[in-house]
């Protein structure tokens, strides 16, 4: 077993050879990952854990436990991550200069599970009159064709130490029903495995359409179920700005698709007591609290493509979901408590705020999606003025589509970001397996249900 920490790379100079470097010993399927913590949190996770169990060795505490252990260990693709980080940068922000007719958008802020791993093309190095045409450079640097596509393994040490504690936790739900008949824990595991279960199966079902299906070019995307990535880019002209509740001194720049709202914001500290168990006042706390009221807000969105080097494809905006927050403004303004009244009891600290939020995706985001691809409408094309000549002008990305089994997602950041958290699927569903099969066996052969 070897500890993490001891296989982060150092920086090379392309980032490109840092990113297949990192993914090398990922790309082959393998049974079994063993690796411990690379962060110091981590460690303290492990440690934390293993005393809770030493201290108190109860089977539930034990899986209670273990699971904080267990999600403290890495697997193999999260260790390549954590290598790819350490030689490009953790959470790249991408700040794009002015295009050459003046052209801004808001920075792609980067963060460990989102953004940029190589630097993509400045605004200028896009083409604003012929928007479908590839670019100079070719396919972008960190596209799946270039660095690969990792694979997990079958087990890790964090699936391995799951399927025991599941396995500890439904033996004791066992023992105790075959000593004293007793049902409660048998219907605990069922009830906590079937929910675990499900939540598993969806997120099996999610890693297995991104592995299963490989990652198009635009120039070679087909009408149907596709997986493509490439950086958020206008299709017509350029975005106009947005003005956060029709004020100037509130703009977004070069939003693809944005919401703001303008709402009251609430913050005061409050007096809670602490009692012992006969009911009496031993002592209190100063508690944080606060609350919101929303007024108004507004939502809109622009013609946008994703562009991979190779060429643009038209993007439905009602695939950019869960957007990012842009910008957000506030200030003070305490005799807004007026419109609520104070809140009761002892408190301190009352604060008042006028609060504006943007939220939306900005030209230059990364966009990895795995959706279909339909064609588009032939009057839509007429008034775009769209070379039809160009394959990849003719489809659209979109949520709506018809495959059995195939999951939508969108992803703020490239395929590896996606994958990051990605399991072998055994690995993934065999503990909560474990539950609900020996809960459900000792049911049926014993006879007992209610």
């Amino acid at each position: 077993m070897t500890s993490a920490s001891s296989n982060v790379q150092p920086a090379l100079s392309n980032p490109l050879d840092a990113i297949r470097e990192a993914l090398e010993p990922v790309r082959a399927p393998r049974f079994l990952d063993l690796h411990l913590p690379y962060t110091v949190w981590g460690w303290v996770g492990v440690v934390v854990s293993s005393v809770v169990i030493a201290v108190l060795p109860h089977p539930l505490v034990i899986y209670i436990a273990g699971a904080l252990m267990a999600y403290c260990l890495p697997t193999g693709i999260e260790l390549a991550i954590a290598n790819i980080r350490e030689s490009s940068g953790s959470g790249r922000t991408v700040q794009y200069t002015k295009g050459p007719n003046g052209e801004r958008t808001e920075p792609s802020t980067g963060t460990g599970s989102e953004g940029w791993l190589v630097a993509p093309p400045q605004i200028d190095a896009w083409h604003m009159d012929r928007p479908y045409d590839p670019d100079p450079s070719g396919l972008l640097a960190e596209h799946p064709v270039n660095v690969g596509t990792p694979v997990p393994a079958m087990f890790t040490l964090r699936s391995v130490l799951r399927i025991l504690q599941s396995a500890i936790l439904a033996h004791f739900a066992w023992l105790v029903f075959s000593t004293t008949g007793n049902t409660d824990w048998l219907y605990v595991c069922l009830a906590g495995g079937l929910l675990i279960f499900v939540t598993r199966w969806l997120k099996v079902r999610k890693w297995r359409a991104l592995s299963d299906l490989p990652t198009s070019t635009a120039r070679s995307a087909a009408v149907g179920k596709v997986e493509v990535f490439g950086q958020l880019r206008p299709r017509t002209t350029w975005p106009l700005p947005v003005a956060v509740d029709n004020d100037s001194s509130k703009l977004g720049h070069g939003l693809g698709a944005w919401s703001w709202r303008y709402g009251h914001l609430f913050e005061w500290e409050e007096w809670v007591e602490k009692r012992d168990e006969e009911g009496k006042v031993t002592g209190g706390t100063w508690e944080d609290r606060s609350a919101y009221t929303f007024i108004r807000g507004a939502e809109g969105s622009w013609p946008t493509m994703v562009h991979d080097g190779t060429g643009g494809i038209a993007l439905n905006t009602n695939l950019l979901d869960n957007p990012r927050r842009v910008n957000d403004w506030r200030s003070v303004d305490h005799s807004l408590w007026s419109t609520r009244g104070r809140p009761s009891g002892k408190v301190r600290n009352t604060r008042a705020y006028h609060t504006w939020d943007l939220n939306g995706w900005a030209m230059g985001e990364p966009v990895f999606a795995s959706c279909y691809a339909v064609p588009r409408a032939y009057d839509e094309l007429q008034e775009e003025s769209v070379d039809t000549s160009v394959a990849s002008a003719n489809i659209e990305l979109t949520r709506e589509g018809s495959a059995i089994g195939h999951t939508v997602t969108v992803h703020r950041g490239t395929e590896l970001l996606a994958m990051q958290d990605m399991e072998g699927s055994i690995g993934a569903m065999l503990p909560s397996s474990i539950l609900v099969f020996v809960s459900l066996f000792t049911f049926l052969t014993n006879g007992v249900w209610f």
